[in-house]
């Protein structure tokens, strides 16, 4: 276990070291949580709404705070947590989407991410970190209704992150989450802290605009061409794109009744009628587009240029298409 101490300033750093790309199993703070065997975790913890920690995250905190209770005044903690999910290859089915595995992200990453957090917190906040899995920060002193504003800091500047402008850009679905609690209001006792903490209180989830598999599908020129196949799960979207056999593995999605107005603006009407195709999603620098021949090479190429985006195509309902297109923006 290191200790280290940042650019001489007063900040506490308390660091384990963990091995890079690790699997991800890491457990609630607290014994009040259900705690499943090692070999049900992944399908028994709610990633969406748990803020877990490794067992190197958990002793830290409890041996930084078991000597500090019972106490008479206010103690707030901060619970970061970090895991990616492995890469999906080739039309997976929903069933393997769900129980994708889960990675420890690099401790490059993680520091990445605790750059942002250092801006929005004091320097002599205790921060507590295990490498590539998340960190801790305490907060003496502080209540309820502080750490509720620091957690907005925080939240705002971990939300700056994107996939491509990490140090290397992202390749896989990576997820931060954020819990605090804070005592006494979170309950009497360090375990009913911890069991709060335990409970997510902001998700972040940073996807990487393309993977790195390539998918090819002939054009309407004979020509080949080689189409990005998102890894991401717009954000716009109202259905997840499905395979329709006999359109070259191009994804299939229906279309919405009306199109939101900031997707529209990434399109110019005109273009959008002259090409016969509605934008659909937006996931960071990638753009999907529901087109009549999404197929069509130069179509492609033209989106690029408008957008300035990575274009995603799908293929969709040409009446519903045009339903859309017959309402000018």
């Amino acid at each position: 276990m290191n200790y280290k101490r940042k650019d001489d300033a007063e900040q506490s750093l308390i660091q384990a070291s963990s091995p890079a790309a690790e699997r991800c199993r890491c457990l609630p703070l607290s014994s009040i949580q259900a705690v499943p065997s090692q070999d049900q975790e992944e399908e028994t913890i709610d990633y969406h709404n748990v803020t877990p920690a490794s067992q190197e995250m958990n002793a830290l905190i409890r041996t930084k705070l078991e000597g500090c209770f019972p106490r008479s005044t206010p103690l707030s903690l901060l619970l970061l947590h970090v895991s990616q999910l492995e890469h999906v290859h080739i039309h997976p089915q929903p069933a393997l989407l769900h129980n994708r595995q889960r990675y420890h992200a690099s401790a490059s990453f993680l520091e990445q991410v605790l750059v942002n957090v250092r801006r929005a917190i004091r320097d002599d906040d205790e921060l507590l970190i295990h490498e590539g899995t998340g960190a801790a920060i305490i907060f003496p002193g502080v209540d309820l209704q502080g750490v509720a504003g620091i957690l907005e800091r925080v939240s705002r500047n971990v939300d700056l992150l994107h996939a491509e402008t990490v140090i290397p850009p992202l390749q896989r679905e990576t997820d931060i989450v954020l819990g605090v609690g804070s005592y006494p209001e979170s309950g009497p006792s360090l375990e009913h802290l911890l069991y709060h903490v335990s409970i997510t209180a902001h998700r972040f989830s940073l996807r990487p605009a393309i993977s790195v598999q390539m998918w090819e599908v002939m054009s309407t020129t004979g020509e080949v061409v080689e189409t990005p196949l998102a890894s991401a799960q717009h954000d716009d979207q109202h259905q997840m794109p499905k395979t329709v056999q006999g359109q070259g593995n191009i994804p299939y999605m229906q279309l919405p009744v009306k199109l939101p107005a900031r997707l529209k603006q990434l399109i110019p009407y005109q273009v959008a009628l002259e090409l016969s195709c509605v934008p659909v999603g937006r996931d960071h620098h990638c753009l999907t587009v529901a087109m009549a021949d999404p197929t069509n090479s130069k179509a492609l190429r033209s989106l690029r240029v408008v957008t300035g985006l990575t274009i995603f195509p799908v293929s969709c309902d040409v009446a519903a298409l045009n339903a859309l297109l017959s309402n000018e923006w």
